[in-house]
């Protein structure tokens, strides 16, 4: 097991979107410091808009070539947020979701009328998520339709009001996680979750 990596502080990272509107494997699921910025640098062949879930805010119509404004750092930080690349001429998303983890932090994930949101999503390696329920829902986890133990912890139920953070365990690491909710009246919902390497 290798020592856990000393994150710098105050540090500005930059994040490249590529000439298709994705971004490097590198940069696709980050951890970061709680004070530290983010940007992006648009290297696609089209203006994209960058759409955040939480925290910070969406940023629309970044130019070929141009970089975005540093966001984060003015406060201390300890949570995930997702964003999603979009092509700003069609409207059409065309990479995401991908993670950004500041200090330690989970993703906030609401469930309401058992509609998930934001969903799908994606959490770093040993990233957290955690849940804000309107109802008591029962919860279970899938990797490839074959129920799997990918939490810590994993309840069998999420609460209503905010529950508990969860975090990623190793065996989850560069899969796609499903889950699947139900209430009392036996309605079925649910979402995905990419969890990086």
């Amino acid at each position: 097991m290798s020592a856990a990596r000393h994150l710098p502080d105050n540090a500005l990272w930059t994040i490249g979107i590529q000439s298709s509107g994705t971004v490097p494997s590198s940069e696709a699921n980050m951890k970061i410091g709680s004070l530290d910025t983010v940007a992006f640098t648009n290297g696609a062949t089209f203006p994209v808009d960058i759409v955040m879930t939480n925290t910070l805010t969406s940023i629309t119509d970044l130019r070929q070539g141009a970089n975005s404004g540093a966001q984060g750092g003015s406060t201390s930080l300890n949570v995930t947020l997702n964003y999603t690349i979009w092509n700003h001429n069609t409207g059409l998303q065309v990479a995401g979701p991908y993670s950004i983890q500041f200090g330690i932090g989970p993703l906030p994930i609401s469930i309401e009328s058992l509609e998930t949101a934001p969903d799908p999503i994606a959490v770093p390696s040993g990233g957290q998520i955690r849940f804000t329920a309107d109802v008591k829902y029962d919860i279970e986890w899938k990797i490839n339709s074959v129920q799997a133990n990918v939490w810590s912890p994993q309840p069998l139920t999420v609460s209503a009001g905010q529950n508990q953070a969860q975090t990623a365990l190793p065996g989850a690491n560069g899969k796609t996680l499903t889950y699947s909710i139900s209430d009392a009246t036996n309605t079925r919902g649910g979402g995905t979750v990419q969890v990086g390497t």
